[in-house]
């Protein structure tokens, strides 16, 4: 019996097809005057390099072949390692070439061109130390002593199998890379110039410029020590982001960005002056074309600020410099080989971990106690540069760049990437032209999707000779195992662009958008939001007060209006959109509004038309352009639920949502058409229907769908949308998990069924009462979905502890969760408790109301939203109080004195889950603020969206 194979089970057959390019590196290392240690170091280096390459191109091929081989019978040893090595002596015969090319033609060509440039450019690299050793003193310090040690492969291959390599000597360290590096030499100037007197100014690593390479030195990563150091960091980000959004600066990833302490270096800086290429009409309107161009030209294109890539095996990955935090991270998705060494090896995908970069100043970092840094560092960067602009000094420094290579990032690696592991497939490899014209056809699309098209087809290649060329370069990079770069000289045109797109910026939303996307690093992880509801009550008012209470509140709704119409993006088509961080599949996300109402447009529209109705009838101070914005919103509302259909039928994020919004626009406004938009929403609901309806819930489900439907029933005089929300309650009955602990629904958004209202069993109870308090279906349908809810009030009141006075929060496993907030706590209970009690006067409801205002008594201060926020709190206590004077009474100004203290005390609304960033939706945002404002009036008949209020009259 043999010994197993070792883990490169394929490794005597990789290194035959090696041979020659190790051969013809080794003659060239032996013509180089270096001594014997650093000679066979830099050969092995130079060998696992080329077997590396090697054997990612080879080993799909390999594993085919032995299966191949093992069907055939080929392999009828003993044992699995037997068996193993019967293959590998069988690829080392001299046969096994001839069979290669019958089956895969160009795999030997390709392979041995890829290994023979690979080589030549080792040999370069060797040739360049060897002249340059002396000069390497400069970055180092010193002399820089003996070879020590020798990093390939730092980076993607490029250009004929170059790519960077770190060099160890005594001294230090140093970075090779095979590209000019006089842009970076260029950079660092500028940067100079720009901060003369400060050794802790961001900047670049020094370097040594051969034309068409060079030497940079090694910047070692260091973490701060102590607060202020981490805040000299963040507020060196906010610098770079000020430089970079004049310099059109991208793919500071987080390799590209080393913390050095609290300098912030950035080592890469191949592209500079990028071109951002003109987006394709989305049909949506030219504000929402417009917020697009603003985010894809903002400083979120440097890659500093947090986004999420939707590459295939990273979905969902932040890769950004300043986010990229070790807890918010997905597993990524990476092929290996499974059963290595036996014949059932195969390729499999295994999640790991995202390696650690060294982009953060801290082990833990926390970057929303250091937003504020970041934000001033780029505003008071620009201000310099903006009086420089004035004073004609700013351009003089920019020419600087003329004449410099700059690398255009046409595409993202990660395309390349797949691509090149598609044209190295076995099946590609078999059939090379069918191969060709498959990847010819993904860069085109991929062309027209990047210009802002849907991709969906190739014309514009077929049209277009210079995207033929540069996509058959492309292709051809990829089929000898280099990753495409595209590199040019700096042209003065180019920089003046550059100059006049930063001149041309919207200042405030490029702040608004900077902190938007480091609002997204603190929410990606679900229990670090989870905390924020937990929330410690930061934002109460210290010292409320109920003086001048009225004209505090219309001073406050006011300012919050003008500022949502301040932040808002126009187009000449008058249609109007706001930009936002907003929850996706991939996680946070910086985007134009969607058209739901919990984040959207919806909710939008109906808070600046429920202020317009405010203002008409004396309980609001008029805002400049409010109408006009209003009207732009309504317009773009209508125009984008035109074009795309929701994901779910939910009263906040789908079908329902639409049907709920046109109609209380309807009720505020009175225009008939506001109603026909409900009943058309009405309608593709009812064409989607429920059966596949997955959430459940009220904020994206079924259970949402219920009131709404209700609600355009009586509006219409149409019996036929209640008939509809029976359907509704159907798939509720169909989903139930019922026990002896009640009713529940196991739902989307969190694998413990909730006890909630948003997203759990007490709003779907709510919702089933209501459709048997309506008298929608027949008797046998209304008694068993007033059992069902019955039995989801009995799950509701399961976690309801004594010792505490709260509900405890089923999906918290600890038991220690009490939250007073609508979505998931004490106040969505206690709000749907409220309602029920108001309609039907039982005992079971007046207690859950009561025990729910109890319990939120003196928690203000979470945030000033709806959602989970002090507005939701005075909906329960004034609705309660209204309901149960004796039982739930108190200072009927309280709730009015605490929310606008504490909005004047921190110096505007703050968010919930997104804080102190601007959101302008309705549910966690500055429209919910005002919306919530405008109601604290007590003659408000603002209709309530927490419980999909319907209300007419003045």
């Amino acid at each position: 019996m043999s010994e197993p194979a070792p883990p490169d089970a394929f490794g005597r057959i990789v290194d035959r097809y090696v041979a020659a390019s190790r051969a013809a590196f080794a003659d060239c290392l032996a013509s180089l005057p270096l001594d014997r240690d650093e000679a066979a170091l830099v050969q092995a280096a130079a060998d696992e390099a080329l077997r590396g390459n090697a054997r990612l191109k080879l080993n799909r091929v390999l594993l085919l072949e032995l299966h191949a081989a093992r069907r055939a019978g080929q392999l009828d040893a003993d044992d699995d390692a037997e068996r193993f090595a019967q293959f590998v002596e069988l690829a080392l015969q001299p046969q096994f070439d001839p069979h290669l090319d019958q089956r895969y033609p160009p795999l030997r060509p390709r392979l041995l061109r890829a290994l023979e440039l690979q080589s030549a450019a080792l040999q370069r690299l060797m040739q360049r130390f060897v002249a340059d050793r002396d000069a390497l003193a400069g970055l180092l310090g010193a002399p820089a002593g003996p070879l020590r040690a020798l990093a390939l492969g730092q980076g993607d291959l490029h250009e004929g199998g170059q790519t960077v390599a770190r060099l160890q000597f005594d001294a230090g360290n140093v970075m090779y890379k095979p590209r000019s590096l006089r842009i970076d030499a260029a950079l660092d100037g500028f940067l100079a110039a720009l901060f003369p007197d400060d050794p802790q100014r961001v900047r670049v690593p020094a370097v040594l410029d051969r034309d068409d390479y060079g030497w940079a030195a090694f910047v070692a990563h260091r973490y701060c020590d102590g607060d202020a150091e981490l805040a000299r960091f963040y507020r060196g980000l906010g610098h770079w982001l000020a430089a970079l959004r004049l310099l059109g600066g991208t793919d500071i990833h987080l390799e590209n960005l080393i913390a050095a302490g609290p300098v912030p270096v950035v080592i890469d800086v191949e592209s500079l002056f990028e071109i951002v290429p003109a987006l394709q009409a989305s049909g949506y309107g030219q504000a929402y074309d417009f917020a697009q161009a603003l985010i894809r030209n903002s400083v979120l294109r440097t890659g500093i600020v947090p986004f999420r890539t939707q590459a295939l095996g990273m979905e969902g990955v932040d890769i950004s410099a300043a986010g990229s935090l070790p807890d918010q991270q997905p597993k990524v998705r990476t092929p290996i080989i499974a059963e290595e060494g036996t014949p059932r090896a195969r390729l499999a995908l295994v999640e790991i971990e995202m390696a650690t970069a060294q982009n953060h100043p801290s082990p833990n970092p926390d970057v929303s106690r250091y937003w504020d840094c970041i934000s001033d560092g780029f505003l008071e960067l620009t201000a310099q540069l903006r009086a420089l602009d004035r004073d004609g000094a700013l351009a003089p420094l920019l020419a600087r760049f003329a004449g410099c290579r700059v690398r255009e990032i046409r595409r993202p690696t990660r395309a390349y990437v797949e691509i090149g592991r598609m044209l190295w497939h076995p099946a590609s490899l078999h059939k090379e032209d069918e191969a060709i014209e498959r990847a010819r056809d993904l860069f085109a699309r991929n062309s027209a999707m990047l210009a802002g098209g849907d991709g969906a087809a190739g014309g514009e290649e077929r049209d277009d000779p210079q995207l033929r060329a540069d996509i058959q370069a492309e292709i051809d990079a990829l089929r000898y195992g280099d990753v495409p770069i595209f590199v040019a000289p700096l042209q003065a045109a180019r920089i003046d662009a550059a100059l006049d797109d930063w001149r041309a910026m919207r200042l405030d939303l490029e702040e608004l958008t900077i902190r938007s996307a480091l609002v997204a690093t603190d929410l990606n992880l679900r229990m670090r939001y989870r905390e924020e509801e937990r929330g410690g009550r930061r934002y109460a008012a210290q010292a409320p007060h109920a003086r001048d209470l009225d004209a505090r509140r219309r001073r406050l709704a006011a300012e919050a209006t003008a500022r949502l119409l301040r932040l808002a993006v126009r187009g000449d088509d008058g249609s109007t959109v706001w930009i936002t961080p907003e929850i996706s599949r991939q996680g946070w996300l910086v985007q134009p509004v969607r058209p739901d109402l919990y984040f959207g447009l919806g909710g939008i529209a109906l808070a600046l038309a429920g202020y317009l109705h405010e203002v008409g009838h004396g309980r609001a101070d008029p805002v400049e352009g409010l109408e006009a914005a209003m009207e732009g919103a309504v317009s773009t509302l209508r125009t984008m639920q035109a074009l795309e259909t929701p994901d779910t039928v939910g009263a906040f994020t789908g079908h329902a949502s639409q049907v709920w919004t046109w109609l209380s626009l309807h009720d505020l406004l009175r225009r008939p058409e506001l109603l026909d938009d409900a009943l058309a929403c009405a309608r593709a609901l009812e064409a989607r229907g429920f059966e596949d309806d997955e959430y459940l819930d009220v904020i994206d489900g079924s259970a949402g769908a219920i009131v709404p439907l209700l609600a355009l029933a009586e509006a219409s005089g149409d019996a036929r949308w209640r008939a509809l929300a029976v359907r509704a309650a159907q798939r509720l009955e169909a989903t139930a998990i019922v026990d002896k602990a009640g009713a529940r629904w196991a739902g989307i958004e969190s694998a413990v069924p909730s006890n909630g209202f948003s997203h759990g069993a007490t709003g779907v109870a709510w919702a089933l009462s209501r459709l048997v308090l309506a008298g929608a279906g027949d008797a046998a349908q209304r008694a068993r979905w007033s059992a069902l809810a019955d039995a989801a009030f009995r799950f509701q009141e399961s976690y309801y502890e004594e010792a505490a006075g709260d509900w405890r929060d089923a999906r918290e496993s600890d038991g220690g969760r009490h939250s007073p907030t609508w979505c998931h706590g004490s106040v969505g209970i206690g709000l749907c408790a409220c309602d029920l009690y108001a309609r039907t006067g039982e005992a079971r409801h007046l207690r859950t109301m009561r025990r729910a205002v109890a319990s939120a008594r003196g928690q203000w201060g979470s945030s000033h939203t709806l959602c989970h926020g002090d507005m939701s709190l005075h909906e329960l206590f004034a609705r309660a109080a209204e309901l149960d004077p004796q039982g739930c009474g108190g200072d009927p100004d309280e709730s009015a004195a605490q929310i606008v203290s504490a909005i004047e005390e921190h110096r505007g609304m703050v968010g919930g889950l997104t804080r102190a960033a601007f959101t302008p939706g309705l549910m966690t945002g500055l429209a919910g603020a005002i919306h919530g404002l405008n109601r604290l009036h007590p003659g408000s008949t603002l209709a309530s969206p927490l419980l999909l209020e319907r209300r007419v009259g003045a």
